[in-house]
């Protein structure tokens, strides 16, 4: 096979609280969709719209959506995009293409988001705010800068 590369970066508000669960092999899941603007290009005669993405996280990842994301957080997710095929019931074929997630970030500031009216009353009374990348906690106490300073942890427990 030649080469190949399957990566997506989005930019989209929640628009819905995450949805948890757990495999039977006890791995936390986390769902999520988010709604990204597309845009337009004059040259182009799209119409302006708007996609609605699932998104899918897993283990950590998932701990941290579930915990810190809530409708309406504007937030930059990364990762691959697979599609899945299964049979339903009635014999028809069926598809969904969904975001496999390995980073999720915050991109609103703490003020930001608490005076946003998409569901930032959750964010009020944090003192931190975290984003989570493979083994990595990152936190930015300045109000003023997206969420991208670096704080790691060593160990595998989450330090909140």
């Amino acid at each position: 096979m030649g080469i190949s590369y399957n990566r997506a970066i989005l930019v989209g508000r929640l628009v819905r609280d995450p949805e948890s669960s757990y495999s039977s092999t006890g791995t936390h899941i986390c769902k999520f969709t988010i709604a990204v603007d597309r845009p337009v290009f004059s040259s182009n005669n799209a119409e302006p719209g708007t996609d609605f993405l699932r998104i899918v996280t897993f283990g950590k990842t998932a701990d941290f959506v579930s915990n810190y994301m809530a409708k309406g957080r504007l937030v930059l997710v990364e990762g691959r995009i697979q599609v899945s095929q299964w049979q339903a019931q009635d014999g028809s074929n069926r598809y969904s293409t969904d975001i496999i997630a390995d980073k999720v970030n915050f991109m609103e500031t703490k003020k930001t988001a608490g005076e946003s009216s998409f569901g930032g009353d959750r964010y009020q009374n944090k003192e931190e705010v975290y984003s989570y990348k493979n083994d990595v906690i990152t936190n930015n106490d300045d109000d003023d800068e997206m969420f991208d300073g670096p704080i790691t942890s060593d160990n595998d427990e989450v330090p909140f």
